[in-house]
């Protein structure tokens, strides 16, 4: 059953309110002006700003993104596949308009006239599919992720929010990226180590691991809808200690409208992940794990009461 991808960015700005008011060689994930790999089998993504400076064209298949994170803020990407014929032109039309036009209503306290903006949304909006992407990536840093795309268009979009709990999205960080029916012929990564996760078990990996470069596997054994109205991701985080993991968990609790806003708390490195997929599927991403501890953590309300969250150490 393919995820479904029903309200974006600014419904979690309804939620929030209403809560309130009721085996390869890999040399990734790296820190800008580190050596990094001389592969040039990927796409490349780069944020200097609030933008995504890439290709508008890639081959279907097997794709992997590198994503340069050259802003001085944490940034992802999560693909979404549209319906029909559609585009980012139809996407910012339609859906622009109602959105900001409810936010603003929202800061002033004006909660209905906020969400009767919502009754202009088309129904094309809900049948827009989730598609996979890049985790979250700390500023000056560089993450891959790998994942399959079926030929379609598709919406690309960052919804960290910024210091006034406005969507990066609206920002600039939206692109159109077009998948060919041409095949690309690539294989799958072979993955050294496989994280699980489903919304019953919650994230599962080992509890250490040497310090290295590594493919991991994300297998979503299962998929769900969350109260933000999205499913459940894998990021991978190093933490400085592990008095940061509450504040970690906070932070990403969308629901929340003071939350997912930068700066982010201090202590945390994003090191990038796979995005939200259906049920079965599996992305890839790669890391360079230096001696530390990391937490795989998942973009949902109450991760830890769900156990959507692994601690790990680097030996």
């Amino acid at each position: 059953m393919k995820l479904k991808y029903k309200n974006s960015i600014l419904i979690f700005t309804i939620l929030a309110f209403i809560v309130l008011a009721s085996c390869q060689e890999k040399k990734e994930t790296k820190t800008l002006g580190n050596e990094i790999d001389s592969e040039k089998n990927y796409v490349e993504v780069i944020t200097n700003g609030m933008d995504f400076e890439m290709v508008d064209e890639v081959k279907s298949g097997w794709t992997t993104f590198k994503y340069i994170n050259k802003s001085i803020e944490p940034h992802f990407f999560i693909l979404e596949k549209m319906p029909d014929t559609l585009g980012l032109e139809t996407y910012k039309k339609d859906i622009f308009p109602p959105f900001i036009s409810a936010f603003e209503h929202f800061e002033k306290g004006e909660m209905e006239a906020g969400i009767k903006e919502f009754e202009k949304i088309p129904q094309w909006f809900y049948k827009v599919e989730l598609a996979g992407g890049v985790g979250l990536t700390s500023k000056k840093t560089i993450s891959k992720s790998t994942i399959f795309l079926e030929p379609g268009t598709y919406v690309m979009e960052c919804y960290v929010r910024m210091p006034n709990g406005l969507g990066h999205v609206f920002m600039g960080m939206v692109k159109e990226l077009k998948v060919s029916k041409e095949s690309n012929g690539n294989k799958p990564p072979i993955a050294d180590f496989n994280i699980g996760i489903s919304s019953e078990k919650g994230i599962s990996f080992i509890d250490s691991i040497k310090a290295g470069n590594y493919m991991l596997a994300v297998k979503f054994e299962d998929q769900k809808q969350y109260e933000h109205l999205m499913g459940h991701d894998v990021n991978l985080v190093k933490i400085e200690n592990d008095s940061l993991i509450i504040d970690l968990s906070n932070w990403l609790n969308i629901v929340d409208f003071k939350a997912f806003r930068t700066p982010e708390p201090e202590g945390l490195l994003f090191l990038g992940g796979v995005e939200d997929l259906p049920s079965g599927k599996t992305g890839y991403f790669e890391v360079t794990l230096e001696k530390g501890s990391y937490v795989l953590i998942s973009e949902i309300p109450n991760a830890v009461e769900r156990k959507m969250i692994k601690t790990f150490s680097v030996y």
